[in-house]
């Protein structure tokens, strides 16, 4: 393959060679990707979804960088009102949203406009106005480095906190294939957000239509500036901030 660099793979657009980029556009791709890493005797690759929340080097990555660009959604019905909607881990997560929107499916539609993909959302346990992936997750399976075979976790191993999880704390370790949400055929989650429950011009702990939620969260995000057309000037940027950074007393009185 010819020579890339990281830079092209991230949204900052910073880093160096990248000279053994795969490509995972198919789920079956990875275990082909297992054993390309297997015989070159590497250890876990760099994985990467949208690139977006990456600094790279400007040494660049000697190892294999793996891309996943898996898609799709899969739904099973759970019981008269929850579905089971298992997602490919390169599934862009704002298109997830809209897709359970369209489906008249409460429990991730707070998520609507956070950039990046569905298996990069565990990782930080992503959330917004009030709402975060770990209120929906039932489990997702992942290749686990170490004992060099496929897992499924469920959500109570996964330590998911407030941006954090057991992925963020043991780098390198895992690679998330696929999540599971269990999703609800409902009005949305009650409103806890002041500034979501504005836009909607509703009470805190209001239950609206699911498509409104959807479609009020992208209208305050786009008020804020959060929504960048990706080929736009702005394109070169972060993606989103998950956590603020820490100041002290004394910071915040100066």
């Amino acid at each position: 393959m010819p020579s890339t660099t990281l830079a092209s793979l991230t949204t900052l657009r910073l880093g160096g060679p990248a000279n053994n980029v795969l490509r995972v556009a198919d789920p079956d791709d990875w275990f082909e990707l297992v054993r390309t890493i297997g015989d070159r005797q590497e250890d876990a690759p760099l994985t990467l979804g949208h690139g977006r929340n990456v600094i790279a080097s400007d040494t660049g990555h000697e190892g294999t960088v793996a891309v996943m660009n898996t898609r799709g959604i899969t739904m099973k019905r759970v019981d008269d009102d929850t579905v089971a909607a298992t997602v490919q881990a390169g599934h862009p997560l704002a298109d997830l949203v809209q897709w359970a929107s369209a489906e008249h499916l409460a429990g991730i539609e707070c998520l609507a406009g956070i950039p990046g993909t569905v298996g990069a959302a565990p990782v930080q346990n992503a959330g917004a106005y009030g709402q975060q992936v770990s209120d929906t997750l039932d489990h997702l399976t992942a290749w686990d480095w170490d004992m060099g075979r496929l897992r499924t976790l469920p959500a109570q191993v996964c330590r998911l906190h407030h941006r954090d999880s057991r992925f963020k704390n043991d780098p390198g370790r895992w690679t998330i294939l696929t999540a599971t949400f269990h999703l609800t055929r409902s009005p949305a989650a009650p409103v806890t957000y002041q500034p979501l429950a504005d836009e909607l011009g509703v009470s805190i702990s209001t239950r609206p239509p699911v498509a409104e939620v959807t479609a009020a969260v992208l209208a305050n995000r786009h008020r804020r500036g959060l929504l960048l057309d990706p080929h736009g000037p702005d394109a070169r940027q972060a993606g989103s901030v998950f956590l603020n950074p820490p100041v002290t007393a004394a910071q915040a009185a100066r």
